[in-house]
């Protein structure tokens, strides 16, 4: 299975909502919550380029049957996202508030005020579908 970028699916987010996917982005752990985004996407979008994710412990979806991905586009992605969005480097804490990571989850697009912030929620079972990823140097 290859990832989406988290600007991929914002770019054709009314055909993702509902679905469930494997989407690569900057796991932000924050005070106001947790988000899957990147800072920009190329070509531009006018979304916000992020996801909060929502832990559903039992209607989240389960991933597919062999869920495996596909190293090597994997790290293609990557490399292409880490173009655009960096880790944040924090004087104090821990460098586990951003890291890489490919979540599967379901697209739920977001109304009204809520979208301005993210323009959908990515709903997910619990941590054994979140992968974190190093990426190669």
């Amino acid at each position: 299975m290859v990832p989406l970028t988290v600007c991929e699916v914002v770019r054709d987010l009314p055909s993702r909502d509902g679905q469930g996917i494997a989407v690569l982005g900057r796991y932000s752990f924050r005070t106001g919550g947790v988000l899957l985004g990147e800072q920009a996407c190329d070509p531009p979008v006018k979304e916000t380029p992020q996801f909060r994710l929502v832990e559903d412990g039992k209607d989240g979806p389960k991933p597919p049957g062999g869920f495996d991905l596909d190293a090597a586009a994997l790290q293609r992605k990557l490399a292409d996202v880490r173009k655009r969005t960096s880790l944040a480097k924090f004087r104090f804490g821990t460098p586990d508030y951003d890291r890489w990571a490919v979540v599967y989850g379901r697209v739920q697009a977001r109304q009204g005020q809520d979208a301005a912030k993210a323009p959908a929620d990515l709903v997910f079972r619990g941590d054994g579908v979140v992968l974190f990823v190093q990426a190669d140097q």
